[in-house]
């Protein structure tokens, strides 16, 4: 995740601060392909939090990402007279032990949906079980 903290001196209004973080957004999205937005300062003219999630299997790569998306939305940033005055990033690994899943039944497409976890039907309503037996 990557938190951008930014400047607008030219902004006096809140129309004026959307035209220059659409444009650095827009410029974000069409180069790197990543999704970054407002996340903070929103009623602020001349400031603004933009922030960003990347994932990916693999860290360096996350880290790369973040920093092409620093990099792009700051020289979007210079061209509508803003300025980047801070950048926060953090990575979060989840590690930690696989949770175990529901074997799929190949003819419905879903786990046997009629069996609880012990193995038994007991939630099923005994009128559902008549009129299966029937």
């Amino acid at each position: 995740m990557a938190r951008l903290s930014v400047v607008i001196g030219q902004a006096h209004s809140l129309k004026e601060k959307r035209m220059v973080i659409r444009r650095v957004k827009d410029r974000v999205r069409e180069r790197i392909g990543v999704v970054i937005n407002e996340v903070g300062s929103h009623d602020t003219w001349q400031r603004a939090e933009l922030g960003c999630a990347v994932a990916s299997s693999d860290r360096t790569k996350a880290h790369a990402l973040l920093d092409d998306v620093v990099r792009v939305a700051a020289d979007a940033m210079v061209a509508g007279d803003a300025q980047l005055i801070a950048v926060a990033k953090d990575v979060i690994a989840f590690e930690g032990t696989d949770a175990p899943y529901a074997e799929v039944d190949d003819r419905t497409g879903a786990g046997d949906k009629a069996v609880g976890a012990q193995g038994d039907a007991d939630w099923v309503p005994d009128a559902w079980r008549e009129e299966a037996e029937s």
